[in-house]
């Protein structure tokens, strides 16, 4: 009977151990987090479930009513971590079994945390979207962020396509597009610009598809608004990155930015390069007559771009910015184009060319904005001045064919000077009134020259003529903007 009692518990215990060590099939935590002085629900709290060596697990968040719930769990002991910004961390350790894998967790209160700093950068783990009245605004987290340069990390973005050649930029299938950066226009070529702004320094896009009169909209296809990471912390800081890929050829790109606030003054200092070789190669066939067309290219670009910039901190509720752009791009292209005819040779034709080049802008921009005691109701001046200079030579040369060598000299020049006073004030969350001014004075010089020859009407060769192109326009303008929102409905 003592063996057959020590067996019966031996088997009992061995049962134990093998339920405990069984896998959960699915378990749930749900609950409800509040505020500790007043009770109130707290929307969109994280809820992290994370193992006890820290790593993380799962998660969700609250919603509209403090509430949350979170289903497929398969692991039985672990710590509910409950973070929201400007309270405690909460922790919470939660043991599951096959017997009870549902629990409610109640009732969770968070402390506030007096402790926080008065101002804190906050960079998005993962990128998210939100639709506003007017825009769509892409948050950027790591995921994107790790692409390397603006314009890699736009092929990421919905609605929005770059060219891998060109670079150009298109937004819902349209060119027609304008990019800004933190709001301001820039004479810098679009696709250089790009290049030129690591991903790192995002923090969000924003894809205004339908812009109002405020952003001079002219029949576009939208306005692209990259906004960057304010670094406005006490004390002097700074940030460096580096990035490099090679596939065929190597492109590097680096920035470096520096910080220094004190007080009512803030002083900042930027710098970031991009320096990338291309190649390219592909050829096109005609059945119609047998003949085939054979092309490379290759292209070198170097571009640096130099940010500084003072803000002077009046008072709570005035502002004072100032700050300078300097761009500096080289580049360098070569190609070669074959065109073979099968059924006769006497048609082929070989084209080589090389195009050498380099273009400047400098930008130079005053803000002063005044911020009323209501969030969003501020007037704003601004003094924004851009000018772009760019010299090109372009050697095409036929050492197969008829055609003529000849040499293209381009020159542009270009100066554009905006006034800006602009005045909103959102009566309430569904409604905005929007009021400006603007002067926009622009003014572009082209120049044109070639060694080559042409022919006129009658078949002769004639030497082609160098020309130069003046184009100002001066507008002056005012603007207002009303925008209400109705349930899901806004005009």
């Amino acid at each position: 009977m003592k063996n057959i009692a020590v067996l019966l518990v031996f088997l009992m215990f061995s049962n134990l151990v093998l339920f405990a060590s069984t896998p959960l099939d699915s378990g749930s935590i749900s609950g409800r987090v509040i505020d500790s002085k007043s009770n109130e629900a707290l929307p969109y709290v994280n809820i992290i479930i994370k193992s006890q060596s820290g790593e993380l697990i799962t998660g969700g968040i609250t919603d509209q009513n403090g509430i949350f719930e979170i289903s497929k769990i398969k692991e039985t002991l672990f710590i509910v971590s409950i973070q929201y910004i400007g309270y405690k961390t909460l922790n919470k350790e939660v043991n599951l079994s096959q017997g009870t894998n549902i629990l409610d967790l109640g009732t969770l209160v968070l402390e506030e945390d007096q402790t926080a700093l008065d101002e804190v950068t906050i960079i998005a783990e993962t990128s998210s979207i939100q639709q506003k009245v007017d825009r769509k605004v892409i948050t950027i987290g790591k995921d994107l962020a790790a692409s390397g340069t603006a314009s890699e990390l736009m092929v990421g973005i919905p609605s929005v396509s770059v060219d891998p050649q060109t670079g150009d930029i298109s937004l819902r299938g349209n060119t027609n597009v304008r990019v800004m950066v933190d709001g301001k226009l820039s004479n810098i070529p679009t696709a250089q610009l790009l290049k030129q702004i690591p991903s790192t320094a995002i923090k969000s896009i924003e894809l205004i598809t339908n812009p109002s009169a405020k952003y001079n909209p002219e029949g576009m296809s939208g306005l692209i608004n990259i906004i960057l990471h304010k670094n406005t912390m006490l004390g002097f800081n700074g940030n460096f990155s580096m990035g490099l890929s090679y596939e065929r050829t190597a492109k590097f790109n680096s920035a470096l930015t520096t910080n220094y606030r004190n007080g009512k003054f803030n002083v900042y200092a930027n710098y970031s390069n991009n320096i990338s070789e291309n190649k390219n190669h592909g050829a096109i066939q005609r059945p119609e007559n047998n003949s085939k067309q054979l092309f490379k290219f290759n292209d070198n670009t170097k571009n640096h771009l130099i940010k500084f910039g003072v803000d002077y901190y009046i008072n709570d509720k005035h502002t004072l910015s100032i700050f300078t752009n300097q761009n500096k791009s080289d580049y360098k292209n070569d190609g070669e184009s074959n065109a073979i005819y099968a059924n006769n040779h006497s048609l082929d034709q070989t084209q080589l060319w090389l195009d050498n080049g380099e273009n400047s802008t400098s930008q130079y921009n005053f803000d002063y904005k005044i911020n009323f005691d209501d969030d969003g109701h501020n007037i704003e001046f601004e003094i924004d001045h851009n000018t772009y200079s760019s010299n090109g030579i372009a050697d095409f040369s036929y050492p197969v064919g008829s055609s003529t060598d000849y040499i293209d000299l381009n020159k542009t020049n270009r100066k554009r000077t905006i006034l800006n006073l602009d005045y909103a004030n959102p009566f309430n969350e569904n409604s905005k009134i929007e009021l400006g001014l603007q002067a926009n004075l622009f003014n572009s010089l082209i120049g044109y020259a070639s060694t080559g020859d042409t022919y006129d009407i009658s078949g002769s060769l004639v030497p082609t003529p160098s020309s130069d192109f003046d184009y100002t326009r001066n507008i002056y303008s005012l603007y207002g903007n009303y925008n209400k929102k109705i349930d899901k409905w806004s005009y």
